[in-house]
């Protein structure tokens, strides 16, 4: 599969983490940098989107709670600018279920559920 192969290369996987809320980005950049992986992240909807049609990401974090825009509807531009291969992984800091999976917002929790998108 895409993912598998491409973190047996040279390229580490680039994941973009979008949240309206400063401090869960910079946590979340350190903690998946700490663990080999390329971030970028987004402030809100738009610059995700923005991003999106920018730059190829294998991964999005997207809170599910953003403000102005419901995540469903991020989550359907993200996927007309992505392509179908593109998995998203929702985090939530609040654990309610969602459209997506949903990955609580936990060090441990964060790094196995993305593990497991990547060897899937």
């Amino acid at each position: 599969m895409k993912f598998r192969a491409k973190a047996m290369g040279s390229d580490p996987i680039k994941i973009l983490i979008v949240d309206d809320d400063e401090r869960v980005l910079i946590e979340l950049e350190r903690l998946l940098e700490g663990e080999g992986y390329s971030t970028v992240t987004a402030w809100g909807w738009r610059e995700a989107l923005e991003l999106c049609e920018r730059t190829r990401f294998d991964l999005v974090l997207v809170d599910e709670h953003l403000g102005d825009l419901e995540s469903p509807a991020l989550l359907e531009g993200l996927r007309r600018t992505q392509p179908l291969a593109f998995q998203i992984l929702m985090h939530t800091q609040r654990g309610r279920k969602s459209n997506g999976a949903v990955c609580k917002w936990e060090h441990a929790d964060m790094k196995a559920r993305i593990r497991r998108y990547i060897a899937a």
